[in-house]
């Protein structure tokens, strides 16, 4: 009888509420901000929540992630797909990004396709060559020119508005983001004028789990949070606010 007690017991602490560590990058305003705050952290945040989980954020940079995950030192990974991620357990997608290419409208270029980036300098976002398309995939290996991912997209948009590089791909919230800040900082010239270049379809980002039961958790989380509206109304604050 007391072993089925304490059989019973345990079971019940194995499906309880946990703590989540998921890791975050540093910085990818409106997304992530380095205070515990953004579009990406919300949502997880809450989703986790509906079935009583609480979220740690890891705040490290998107390149050590993969790494920290497959040692187990962290539950969950954000922004992965099943094809750039380790064998996993994945959520429903829980957020998009939508990537461009920008450039100096001084500049005049014509880019309509994916390869005529070969012809620049380009820098872009870290492991953008494994989340974007094949085809980027292919420029990155074989620009003419240089190719370059940075972890800090804020230097990446400065460079850009300072004419030392050519083109940059990154989301284009996150640089309409740094753009306005920079602005605001009197760090680049107001009127400076860029040319948007659409060439990629948005991504759907999943988290990937280390645990099944806590991935259904989550998925069931982010399904009310879309039915209810709240999923809309975090998106809708960041963009008022920022």
């Amino acid at each position: 009888m007391l072993k089925k007690i304490l059989l019973i017991l345990l079971m019940f602490c194995s499906v309880g509420a946990v703590e989540v560590k998921v890791v975050f990058p540093y910085t990818t305003p409106p997304y992530v901000f380095g205070d515990g705050r953004g579009v990406e952290i919300d949502i997880v945040e809450e989703a986790l929540g509906y079935k009583s989980h609480t979220l740690k954020p890891i705040f490290i940079t998107v390149g050590r992630s993969l790494e920290m995950f497959k040692g187990g030192f962290v539950d969950a990974i954000p922004i992965v797909q099943k094809n750039s991620g380790p064998g996993a357990y994945y959520s429903e997608p829980f957020i998009r990004h939508h990537a461009a290419a920008f450039a100096l409208r001084s500049k005049a270029y014509v880019i309509e396709k994916v390869k005529d980036l070969k012809n620049y300098n380009v820098i872009a976002f870290q492991n953008a060559k494994i989340y974007l398309n094949e085809e980027f995939s292919e420029v990155a290996k074989s620009t003419y020119y240089s190719y370059l991912e940075v972890e800090n997209q804020r230097q990446q948009t400065y460079m850009l508005l300072k004419n030392r590089t050519n083109v940059i791909v990154l989301d284009r919230y996150v640089f309409e983001y740094y753009k306005s800040e920079l602005i605001s900082q009197n760090k680049v010239d107001k009127e400076m004028k860029v040319d948007v270049f659409n060439l990629f379809e948005p991504t759907q980002y999943k988290l990937a789990f280390e645990d099944k039961n806590i991935r259904d958790d989550f998925d069931e989380g982010l399904k009310q949070l879309k039915k209810s509206g709240r999923y809309k109304e975090i998106y809708d604050y960041y963009a008022k606010e920022y």
